[in-house]
């Protein structure tokens, strides 16, 4: 399983995030208006997923480790 060592998680707490983002996604797509940044925050709020997420899905390699919260 080298998505979960890749992000970090054992495998129930990478569960228990994907269900609870899952939970934010299916009441926005409900009702868009509500939680409309919310799974945003949550997937980025650590850098090494916002690293993850770059490299991984994006192919972007970032220099010298920007703080997310920087801007």
């Amino acid at each position: 399983m080298s998505h979960l060592s890749d992000t970090g998680y054992g495998y129930f707490k990478h569960l228990l995030r994907a269900w609870k983002i899952a939970g934010v996604l299916l009441v926005h797509g409900l009702l868009p208006n509500v939680w409309k940044d919310k799974a945003s925050d949550m997937l980025c709020k650590s850098n090494s997923t916002r690293k993850y997420l770059l490299e991984k899905h994006y192919g972007i390699y970032e220099a010298g480790g920007r703080d997310f919260n920087e801007d």
